[in-house]
């Protein structure tokens, strides 16, 4: 019996899988490109599908080039490209589209959070500036323009935390990950609700805030099956 372990990290024009031992030597590796979208100006997405796609493609590849046993993964963790945007609804299914780092369209969304907010409120709460275009800006944007279909939307994630629901059925972030929403209090560590409520979100649609080393959950029978490793696989935050 040996111990493996098992990251992936999604960036903006692809995403990877490595294993590793547990010496730190990587044993296997693959990468595997996604679209970008860039259908109007300042507009960057990618096909919300395609992470978990990728993911199980790439583990399938990685266990069958290394000959390692599923069983003998210790843990699986993820990271991603912040910020980023993945809507969910109750079901954890995607809108079919995501907003990746590059994503700029919301300016409308951005004049109106300096005029009726204020641009020193949300910087005194978040210690960033709304210029830097956070997640939240987009979250607003699809309110604005897609009202109906924003309805719908049970979780506002990244694309690691996305691909984390779908191994485990938890809606996650880590707290690293948590500035890049543009409502999290830096202090008091944790999703700012007077902010949330001001700009008309329900703090609701934040998701749960983790440590990076929390265990936040297992592989779920369902995420076993589809990426070829083993149920009841730790997952970390």
């Amino acid at each position: 019996m040996a111990d493996y372990l098992l990251g992936a990290d999604f960036g903006t024009g692809g995403a990877k899988v490595a294993l590793i031992d547990a010496a730190g030597e990587q044993l296997g590796y693959a990468f595997e490109e996604y679209p970008i979208h860039t259908d109007h100006p300042g507009w960057s997405e990618h096909d919300a599908p395609n992470y978990w796609d990728a993911f199980c493609r790439m583990t399938h590849q990685v266990l069958a080039a290394t000959g390692v046993d599923a069983t003998d993964i210790r843990g699986v963790a993820t990271s991603s490209a912040l910020p980023s945007v993945v809507l969910v609804d109750a079901a954890s299914e995607p809108l079919p589209r995501a907003y990746n780092l590059m994503d700029r369209r919301a300016t409308a969304e951005v004049a109106w959070v300096s005029e009726h907010i204020g641009a020193r409120r949300v910087f005194e709460v978040t210690a960033n500036r709304l210029e830097d275009h956070p997640a939240v800006m987009n979250v607003l944007w699809e309110r604005n323009n897609h009202p109906q279909r924003f309805e719908s939307v049970a979780k506002v994630l990244t694309i690691d935390g996305f691909v984390n629901l779908k191994l485990t059925g938890r809606a996650t972030a880590h707290y690293s990950a948590a500035p890049f929403f543009g409502v999290y209090d830096i202090l008091d560590q944790r999703f700012d609700t007077d902010l949330l409520e001001a700009m008309g979100l329900d703090p609701g649609l934040m998701p749960e805030l983790c440590r990076c080393e929390d265990v936040i959950g297992e592989f779920t029978s369902v995420a076993a099956s589809e990426c070829g490793l083993a149920a009841g696989t730790p997952v970390a935050g």
